[in-house]
């Protein structure tokens, strides 16, 4: 089933260019339109992204990546790097003397109040006696050393992390298809002939409605209410609705007191779908396109057995009559 919050995330993209990722200062990642246009039940934005994006609906083009800890899934690490003795990050690039003695020290201890002497030989410093080298010198232990060993510093835990130990995680920001375009046109074409099938039955209606039972609120396609009658109707659009979804939804409508409505915009729903729309407890709806709703419809064993997605969009402008 497309959710409320995702046909309002995936319609945004009609008028707005694309979906950016934002990487705050300290390194989280976030979609924040995102997060804004879904529910909660949703789940996870970047969830939600790659699996329109895996359906292609969605385009994605690669950003840039940021490293994950994997000791507390933080994003965003730090780039450090460590002493290769003891891993302190106290290590910090100096001027290093090496005398012919063989001893080898920062510039600061061959200082003495008379010139320079070697601190281990006690020799006084003559320029051919010396090497002067740029080397990293470690403010925790002895160790002098030319290259440090690099790390990845989590900002929450204060892991230490070496890179390849990290996890690499890409950032993509996500446009619409063409292909894109023509599904959400023909999700919002169902929405907008179901409503109006149920205005012209005189019921009160709201699209994109938040219903709430006694346990949960939870976005619904579309409410209507019957005040005189005291009927209430709650409609979910859904491409092949399966049977663990419209079980789910069968039970929120019975929990709120609604009659379950559910409209295949593929013109095809699985078996079980089908068995339970011939008693009365839910009705079951294909939009043919061209505003026109009808009682027949396909069936198939798993909504998952069908063929690609805009192959069934195609279909769908010519689904035989009656079910099968």
């Amino acid at each position: 089933m497309v959710s409320p919050g995702e046909l309002r995330l995936i319609d945004t993209l009609t008028e707005k260019d694309a979906f950016e990722p934002e990487i705050a200062d300290n390194g989280a990642v976030s979609y924040p339109d995102v997060t804004r246009l879904l529910d909660d039940a949703d789940g996870d934005p970047v969830d939600v992204l790659d699996r329109f994006a895996a359906r292609g609906v969605l385009a994605s083009e690669f950003v840039s990546k940021v490293y994950v800890c994997p000791e507390c899934t933080t994003e965003g690490l730090q780039y450090t790097t460590v002493c290769p003795a003891c891993e302190s990050e106290h290590a910090i690039e100096t001027t290093v003397l090496e005398h012919v003695c063989g001893y080898a020290g920062p510039e600061a201890e061959f200082d003495a109040e008379d010139g320079f002497r070697c601190p281990d030989c006690e020799m006084d410093l003559q320029t051919e006696d010396v090497d002067e080298t740029e080397r990293y010198v470690c403010n925790e232990c002895p160790e002098v050393f030319a290259v440090p060993e690099d790390r990845l510093w989590c900002r929450s835990c204060f892991a230490m992390v070496p890179p390849l130990e990290a996890t690499e995680r890409a950032l993509y920001q996500y446009t619409l298809t063409p292909n894109g375009k023509q599904w959400v046109d023909r999700q919002k074409a169902a929405l907008r002939t179901v409503t109006e099938a149920l205005q012209e039955r005189r019921f009160e209606t709201e699209i994109d409605a938040t219903v709430t039972d006694e346990t949960e609120s939870r976005s619904v396609h579309v409410l209507a209410e019957d005040g005189l009658m005291g009927d209430q109707r709650i409609v979910s659009i859904h491409e092949t609705p399966d049977a663990e979804s419209v079980e789910e939804f069968c039970a929120f409508a019975h929990s709120i007191d609604a009659h379950p409505v559910v409209v295949t915009t593929s013109g095809t729903v699985e078996g079980e779908v089908a068995a339970r729309a011939e008693g009365s407890e839910l009705t079951v709806l294909a939009f043919k396109g061209s505003e026109t709703l009808d009682t027949a419809y396909d069936t198939v064993e798993s909504a998952g057995s069908q063929q690609g997605l805009f192959q069934r969009l195609s279909a769908a402008l010519d689904v035989p009559v009656g079910k099968r």
